[in-house]
């Protein structure tokens, strides 16, 4: 008799111990679960199934399923739905069976069909039907204690029905979801895990307003569209109000496996206390004109609309997706005597889908109680689209009264609900202390938006010199595109602000048309004039946005401007400079000031050397050179040696900057800046400033040689000889060089400019004629150089200046005849020994240099009676094949002087006149008196070095003439 009881007892501590277990599976586990009551933890142990089932016949069952209460004041309305099984080999007929529910009052109702099951009246074989069956309970609140009875009719019984089992509902059981539980319910027969998500108590207008968030996740294989159920709030006391849903709540459509929270709500009375509330879904059955209930929900305390405090971020849903949302900045500006917040907003997309503009109402609320309501600072403010995962900052404004308080404002979104009628509240941020418009300090970067893209600016350099009464900035502005998207910069105004209040504009043309892409940054010049009355180290840059018609433009931007002269470049110290091609190491080189024309010449040698890994080409350029305060640009030449375009990692290129100065004209200080031209755009490439303009000019001792480095010129340049071809009025300096090639390809070599200069420094100009032809490796070419001296020049202290022509903007060589050369480079001062010519005694060894003359021997012959003196010389005449000479500008002259003292002269052209070779002979024939005068004696002659028109004598000797007697006459007189 005992042991069934212990058996009884057994089986029901399993059965405890097994609710525990099949509670999750119900239920759904939250975070919130810790805020679960002991007694709701108790409910939901509990699980219908484990009532177990009644059979109705063999191999034919039911269980009850689910049960749930909706009340109403006609009466409180219960469902259950039981599920049949039938796993006999016939179908089973519905009609057949029936149940009836008793309440703890004693009441007794049968169970009707809901309309939706009202076709399911069998069960086919080996199969499952599911029921739901409704009934009016009256007042009764609670499914605890109610039965549910299962019958079967019985004709042989006097009611004509017969008991066949049922289901009581115990104490522990609750048909509400426990607070922060999800349940699975079916929706349009699809599978949904519901869960009641948040509650929230906000106050409009004066009234109390529940705002209720329930989730739905589609388990589903379909896609979920709104059932349209009804939703009610029942506060703990029992009293209902129905819940209304949001505008964007209504006609949802749910993907497989996607996720929403729709968002009801409910006016309530100020007084009601949020804690223990219920949500209740119902389902509206038109042909039973009642409402059935889904599934209830236990509710937390409704949570206060707190707002998110200061510097935190809030999160919040936008269109279905999780955003983050922050407000980072009040800012406090004015404008044409008005003032304006400007709130700026970080949103962050944490969804899965683009983002775009819920169109939130946005208010500015002070902390007395005062609302402006702050609208996009731009037109795209309000039609935003962010991707996944990106942030995007909104910047608002609200025009506020100029005393306005600042402290503790609130920023709250609200969305206008059609379906509502109402304004609906979203978020509310308290809003950090307003910040003044701190400029970005020394060479700081400032991060500004543009157009929702964010980009990086800086202030990279400044300097200033004084001119005038004014101090000339020059200031470098860096900005980079941080986006993923090419962005064109608008048109900025710039203008620098001084201590005195004074706004100077500055030129911001390169501003004008900028577009960069991801990533890129550039480097923009900025040049402003400020009077030295002001204050230059209390300036600032800055940065305006354009004007739009409607729109109030604020300053984007200031930066700092730091105070610093202008630094000097000094001869031979590499300077680093940067600029949108890349970073160089900028030298001065050199600084020459020589004559040229009826003026001086400047010439600066540059060396620009790429300090970066990666090969840079180098833009067009064009000098712009001011010596003191006098503009040189206009006659101003750049000039690259090599042409060279392209430089390689650490590659260095040289050029010359020349330029044309007046020669009485003096000045301590030379700028140059090299300017970029792009069209009519011109932007700065590199500037130098120097106060070292002694002039440089290498010497070179007497006797000693010098080379000339340009590349594809290379050569070693010495004196081959100086003399004075003179004259009653002036004195004709002559030289030759010898230029001999060191290069290891034939090229031509570089056309010589020179003047010669005096220890008084008196410059006089020189002619030069050099070869146009190409000179092979290690070949020579012959140089002269001369030029007309007043006779008190002083010629043996002469420096011959020597330097590298040029036309255009390159090197020139002879070959270009019709180009004029237009400067020089690179001069040399060589120091000059000049000989006296000694002539020779004889006629053996006479040098023209490349030519050698050498007289053999010379005949002259007289016949008696004759008077024609015949006269001719031997003579051996050679070329130095060494040297490539230009046009052979000497002349010989051979002066023959007879016995009766008459001279007689001939120009001779050496190769032509007289030919080059061996034992040549030459004739002359001298006609005179001779028959009378002339019976011996000799000729003498003189050779002559003629040059411009000058004779140097070169030698002479005498030759004796051979008299011829008539033979005839002798014969006569024997």
């Amino acid at each position: 008799m005992h042991r069934p009881k212990k058996t009884c007892m057994a089986v029901m501590l399993c059965a405890a111990v097994l609710s525990q277990s099949f509670a999750f599976d119900t239920y759904g586990a939250s975070a919130a679960d810790s805020s679960v009551s002991k007694s709701a933890a108790a409910a939901s142990m509990f699980t219908l199934d484990k009532l177990g089932s009644v059979t109705l016949k063999q191999s034919v069952s039911v269980k009850l399923t689910d049960m749930n209460i909706f009340a109403q004041p006609d009466g409180n309305i219960l469902t259950y739905t039981l599920r049949y099984s039938n796993n006999s080999g016939s179908r089973v007929d519905l009609i057949d069976y029936f149940s009836k529910v008793s309440t703890p009052s004693g009441a007794i109702v049968k169970g009707k069909v809901v309309t939706s099951d009202a076709d399911k009246r069998t069960v086919p074989a080996n199969s499952s039907q599911s029921v739901t069956y409704y009934v009016n309970i009256g007042r009764s609140a609670q499914v605890n204690g109610m039965k549910v009875s299962i019958f079967g009719w019985d004709f042989s019984s006097a009611t004509y029905e017969k008991k066949l089992g049922g289901f009581t509902i115990p104490a522990q059981y609750s048909s509400v979801v426990p607070v922060g539980k999800s349940k699975k319910i079916k929706m349009n027969n699809l599978s949904v895990t519901a869960k009641a998500d948040t509650v929230q108590r906000y106050k409009i207008n004066g009234k109390v307003y529940i705002k209720l968030g329930m989730q739905l996740s589609n388990e589903g294989t379909k896609m979920l569209s709104d059932p349209g159920y009804k939703a009610y709030l029942k506060s703990a006391g029992g009293s209902i109000f129905e819940l209304l849903p949001e505008s964007v709540s209504t006609g949802y459509k749910l993907q497989p496996q996607e996720s929403r929270v729709i968002y009801y709500w409910a006016e309530i009375p100020s007084t009601m206390k949020t804690n223990g509330m219920t949500l209740q879904l119902a389902q509206e059955d038109e042909a039973l004109k009642i409402h059935l209930p889904v599934q209830s929900f236990k509710l937390p305390a409704a949570a206060s609309d707190i707002a998110v405090a200061k510097g935190k971020s809030g999160k919040l849903m936008m269109k279905q997706q999780p955003v983050t949302v922050k407000a980072e900045r009040m800012q406090r500006m004015k404008h044409n005597g008005k003032v304006y917040l400007r709130v700026g907003v970080n949103v962050a997309n944490g969804g899965k889908k683009v983002l775009s503009d819920p169109g939130y109402k946005v208010q500015l609320k002070s902390a007395g109680s005062s609302v402006f309501d702050l609208v996009p600072e731009d037109e795209t403010g309000g039609s935003f689209k962010i991707q996944p995962g990106q942030k995007r900052t909104i910047y608002y404004l609200a025009e506020v009264p100029s005393k306005l308080k600042t402290d503790n404002m609130t920023m709250q979104f609200m969305q206008e609900d059609e379906a509502l009628k109402m304004t609906l509240p979203v978020k509310t941020f308290k809003l950090p202390s307003v910040t003044a418009d701190v400029p970005a300090a020394d060479y700081a970067v400032k991060k500004i938006s543009v157009n929702h893209l964010m980009i990086e600016t800086q202030l990279k350099s400044a300097s200033v010199y004084a001119e005038n009464e004014t101090g000339k900035w020059s200031l470098q502005f860096r900005v980079k595109n941080l986006g993923e998207k090419s962005l064109k910069l608008p048109a900025y105004e710039l203008s620098i602000l001084t201590n005195e209040g004074y706004s100077i504009p500055v030129n911001a043309k390169a501003l004008a048309n900028v577009t960069l892409k991801p990533l890129e940054e550039k480097l923009i010049d900025l040049r402003a004039d400020v009077p030295l009355h002001m204050k230059q180290n209390m300036l600032q840059l800055q940065l305006t946005e354009p004007v739009v018609e409607g729109k109030i433009s604020f300053p984007a931007a200031h930066y700092k401007i730091p105070y610093a002269q202008e630094g000097k470049s000094h001869l031979g110290s590499e300077n680093v400079i940067e600029n949108d091609h890349g970073t160089f190491g900028v030298k001065l080189n050199s600084y020459q000031r020589l004559p040229w024309g009826d003026g001086d010449q400047i010439a600066a040698r540059i060396s620009i050397r790429n300090t970066k890994a990666l090969t840079v080409q180098l833009p067009e350029l064009k000098a712009q050179v001011n010596a003191d305060m006098r503009d040189l640009s206009s006659t101003a030449q750049i000039v690259i040696p090599n042409d060279q375009t392209t430089l390689a990692p650490n590659e260095t290129v040289e050029m010359y900057v020349l330029a044309n100065v007046p020669y009485s004209y003096n000045f301590n200080q030379l700028r140059i800046e090299l300017q970029e031209v792009s069209g009519e755009d011109v932007t700065r490439f590199l500037s130098l400033n120097t106060r070292a303009v002694n002039n440089v000019v290498n010497q070179v001792a007497a006797g000693e040689s010098y080379r000339i480095d340009t590349p594809g010129k290379k050569a070693e340049v010495r004196e081959r000889m100086s003399t004075v071809y003179q004259d009653s009025s002036s004195n004709l300096i002559y030289t030759e060089l010898e230029m001999t090639s060191q290069e290891t390809r034939q090229s031509r070599q570089a056309q010589l400019v020179a003047n010669y200069k005096t220890p008084d420094n008196e410059y006089f100009e020189a002619e030069v004629n050099q070869s146009s032809v190409k000179t092979g490796p290690n070949g020579k070419n012959l140089v002269t150089v001369w030029s007309k001296l007043p006779l008190n020049v002083n010629t043996s202290q002469l420096v011959l200046y020597i330097g590298e022509g040029i036309a255009g903007e390159k090197l020139t060589d002879q070959r270009e005849e019709s180009t004029e050369v237009i400067g020089s480079i690179n001069t040399v001062g060589l120091a000059l020994s000049p000989r006296a010519f000694q002539p020779a005694t004889n006629l053996g060894n006479v040098e023209l240099f490349p030519y050698k003359l050498s007289i053999t021997r010379g005949e002259a012959a007289l016949s008696e009676g004759k008077d024609t003196l015949n006269t001719a010389i031997h003579y051996n005449l050679s070329r130095n094949g060494d040297y490539e000479t230009g046009e052979y500008e000497h002349k010989l002259i051979m002066e023959m002087i007879d016995p009766t003292g008459q001279s007689t002269e001939k120009t001779l052209t050496l190769g032509t006149d007289l030919t080059i070779g061996s034992n040549k002979s030459y004739t002359i024939t001298l006609n005179n008196n001779f028959s009378k005068n002339v019976s011996g004696g000799g000729v003498r002659i003189n050779l002559y070095d003629e040059f411009q028109g000058r004779r140097m004598l070169l030698g002479s000797q005498s030759f004796l003439i051979i008299y011829e007697e008539n033979q005839a006459n002798k014969s006569d007189s024997d």
